[in-house]
This record gives C-alpha cells, structure tokens and sequence, in this order.
C-alpha cells in the first residue's frame, strides 16, 4: 500500500511540475484498490504534493452519489455532492476531495492522471476534436463531448462507460474531455507515461506549425498608467507588461486577438476569467472607454489586455497570481496556433462559461491556490 502511496506521489509530481500538462492546481491523480480512493485534494498543487496532499475515501460511500437523486438546482446539487463526498473521507487531515472523485472511482483501473497538456488540448478546443481523436487513436478510446465538471461530468462519463464496456468488455485507458483535458488510467504508473508519450507522438505528426518563440520582454505604453487609474478604487495589485514573438502574433490586429479573447477549457475561467480586452495604446481615450465598457458589460475589469503592436497588460492581485494569468493566456496561445492543423480553436459558449464563473467547487479552488502562493 505505501508503495502504491508512493507512486502516486511519483507520478503526480512528474506532471505537475511540467507546464505543458498542468498549470496552477489544474489535473488531479488517484490510485484506488478494493476498499478506498486515494486522490488528490481540491486546491493542492500536483507539482509539490506530497502523501498529505490526497484525501482517502470510503469507495462504498461514495456509490451512493452513483444512485442518489439530487436538486435539479445546478448550484444546490453541487452542494449536496460536495457534501456526500466529505462525508466519504476516511482520511484524518480532513482535506476537501477533488470535486472528480467520482469520475475517478467508476474507472476500473488502480492509477488514474486527469491533466490538461497544451498538445492534447490543442485537438479536444478545436472543431475537428470529435471526428480527429477517432482517426488518431482508434475506438478503443472514449471521447466526451464537453459537459458542465463535476456532478454533471460524472454522469456522463458513467453512462459513456457502461456503453463501452457493453461493447468491448473492458474499460479505455483514454477518455479525452472535449475543451478540458484528458485521462489516463492503467496498471502502473509506467504504463500511464508510455500512454502519454504514444498521445503526444500521434498529435504531433498532425500539426504542421511551429511555435513562435516565448523570448519574454516587457515594454513601455501609456495605457499602463491609465488601467492603474482606472482600476485602483476597485482592487490593489500588479499591472505587468509582457510580450515575445508568440504574444506578439496575437496582438497585430482585434483579428489577430479574436482566437484567444474567449476561454477555451475550465481552467482558463478560473484564473483569467472569461472574456479580454484588446485596445490600441495610441487611442488612450477610446482605451478608456473600452475598458470601462467591458467592465459594465461583464461586471469586473479584464484580467488580461492585449495593447496592438506590442504585447499584453496582466492584471492580477499579487506577482504570484499575475503569473499563473501569464502561463494560461501563453496556454491559450499555443493552443489556438496547434488547433491551425485540426480545423482551428473553438471557445467556450457563454452558457457554459456561466456555469463555471459561479462555480462554487472552483472558486475554492482557485482560493487554495492563492493562499498557497501568498504564503510562498
């Protein structure tokens, strides 16, 4: 058992610290045998987790969300799971389950790595995803169609997972999450890496483009002083500039910024929000007007605004937030140039963005992050 402990722990780190497969407290991990779920906790970085970052869980209790019947209140269901899965835990730190427990326990294999790597990301946010993962990985693999996380993503993995195992008697090592993410599940954990890598190697003989380069510069725009201006009654932080030669390839135009300017996966909302700012520096009052049009239309100033010609203005509350803001719109980026080669990136829709804005599992989520990154 410590073993099994261990490799998790293994395995967790290898991607965690790796920004291409996760970014901030994205991705979980767990091993399961007979009797409990190991998994990682809402809110704790896979990147440095050690034994005490997983929550044990009771797998028999946590079969009664299988089959109990929940509000149709998305917000009021959400809280009733949440609380069925603390009252699974059998753990002694007491930690807050992953909201995809669940989705974790059904699959019927120990080791199981739930993460979002830019290259699969690239395939599952574009608009050939569907028909593309048939034609690289075959039908032995289980494509979700994107769906609301946690409850709601369960049920229909559940069902999906019952129809594949009537049809081929046995569970996929592969469920690809359409604008999410992917899961990997097997014996071992080296088994689990050797199906990453034979993922990355069939994605990456379909794309033809090569990423600009990520030479990261600040530079100098008036447009700086007046976001300060502007947001300072509202919040404290930081105002950072950055560009690079991939920053750079967005910013030429509000064309150019179209393909990034919505989120792409769950995580993006978390930590950029939903929606940025292109303006162009040399236009200071319309800048203005802009920005405080976007901040009645959606109700918060951007977190994330791209200046014509030049680069992106990222404001966040702390150095250590506005970095993880950097790392996902940088994300967003590659995403949207890999997705060239599978017919072109494709947003979330404003209904799903909703969802996952009011979300309350990932607001706490996104907290444990930030008190975590404060306290570094």
């Amino acid at each position: 058992m410590e073993e099994n402990i261990r490799n998790l722990v293994k395995v967790s780190r290898y991607y965690g610290v790796n920004k291409d497969y996760v970014i901030a407290g994205g991705g979980n991990t767990s091993y399961k045998n007979t009797d409990n779920l190991w998994i990682k906790a809402s809110g704790v970085s896979l990147a440095n987790i050690s034994s005490d970052g997983f929550v044990c869980l009771s797998r028999s209790k946590l079969r009664i969300i299988y089959v109990k019947k929940y509000s149709n209140n998305s917000a009021q269901r959400e809280i009733e799971v949440k609380n069925d899965l603390n009252g699974a835990i059998v753990s002694k730190n007491r930690k807050r389950p992953s909201v995809e427990s669940s989705l974790h326990d059904i699959i019927d294999y120990p080791f199981v790595v739930h993460t979002h790597p830019t290259l699969v990301n690239s395939l599952l946010c574009s608009k050939k995803a569907r028909i593309l993962s048939g034609e690289l990985f075959g039908d032995d693999i289980l494509f979700i169609k994107y769906t609301d996380p946690g409850y709601t993503l369960f049920k229909k993995v559940s069902d999906e997972l019952v129809r594949f195992r009537k049809l081929k008697g046995f569970d996929p090592k592969i469920i690809l999450l359409e604008n999410h993410g992917i899961i990997v599940s097997g014996e071992s954990i080296q088994e689990i890496k050797d199906i990453y890598k034979n993922i990355e190697k069939a994605i990456l003989k379909k794309i033809k483009l090569v990423l600009p380069g990520n030479n990261s510069q600040t530079f100098n725009t008036a447009i700086k002083e007046l976001v300060v201006n502007c947001i300072k009654n509202n919040k404290s932080g930081v105002v950072n500039t950055i560009s690079s030669d991939i920053i750079r390839e967005f910013v030429r135009d509000k064309t150019s910024f179209e393909d990034v300017e919505t989120a792409f996966t769950p995580d993006h909302i978390v930590y950029c929000k939903s929606h940025y700012l292109f303006v162009d520096d040399k236009e200071e009052s319309k800048a203005l007007e802009d920005l405080k049009a976007f901040n009645n239309k959606y109700g918060y100033y951007p977190k994330i605004i791209a200046i014509k010609n030049k680069g992106l203005l990222i404001i966040e509350d702390n150095i250590s937030s506005a970095d993880i803001v950097k790392e996902m719109i940088l994300n967003m980026m590659k995403i949207s140039i890999y997705a060239r080669s599978f017919g072109g990136s494709k947003s979330l829709d404003d209904k799903k963005i909703a969802f996952i804005e009011n979300w309350e599992a990932e607001n706490y989520r996104k907290q444990m992050i930030e008190n975590v990154n404060q306290e570094l």
